[in-house]
């Protein structure tokens, strides 16, 4: 049913897009800490060490839910040429993608970094269902609606709050 997956999808993006906020702050934290940012050197190590430690961290919560089937993983990988190409590509952009990101943070902040997420998420919604001739109904473009109009808010918020704090300083 759609609207199970759909609802099931809802959740996992918001647990998703959760862990990735705190992950953007954490990173943001770690290069603004004197002596740390120093020891760890550029933010690509440092976005090693935080992939490295999200994977070890990630490593029960797998056992747990998919432990039982890793031998028929393991099968399918040694067996299935077209598997194994999709994962490792797909590891390498996965990879590539967030270390960017991660530059990216540093030029920026971390709720800026999040926002602009959320509009690539929309984009790329958006995109896939034009690309795949996939209807857009109500729904699916009220949810876009809202992740484009929440990014635009975010754009101009300051020019809104600012002035009406000035003037209610005067």
């Amino acid at each position: 049913n759609e609207l199970d997956f759909a609802v099931s999808a809802l959740v996992s993006a918001c647990i998703a897009n959760m862990f990735a906020a705190v992950r953007g702050n954490e990173n943001k934290k770690l290069m603004e800490t004197e002596g740390l940012k120093d020891r760890i050197g550029s933010v690509g190590n440092q976005f090693c060490i935080t992939s490295i430690l999200g994977f070890l961290l990630s490593i029960p919560f797998v056992l747990v839910k998919e432990g039982s089937r890793f031998g028929e993983f393991a099968e399918a990988f040694k067996t299935v040429p077209a598997l194994r190409s999709n994962m490792i590509a797909s590891a390498l952009w996965f990879y590539g993608y967030n270390e960017l990101s991660t530059m990216t943070l540093k030029k920026t902040n971390a709720v800026t970094q999040s926002v602009a997420n959320t509009a690539k998420r929309v984009i790329v919604i958006i995109g896939v269902a034009l690309v795949l001739g996939e209807s857009l109904d109500f729904m699916k473009l009220l949810g876009c609606g809202i992740g484009v109009g929440g990014v635009f808010l975010y754009s101009i918020i300051d020019s809104i709050v600012k002035p009406k704090a000035e003037a209610a300083s005067t």
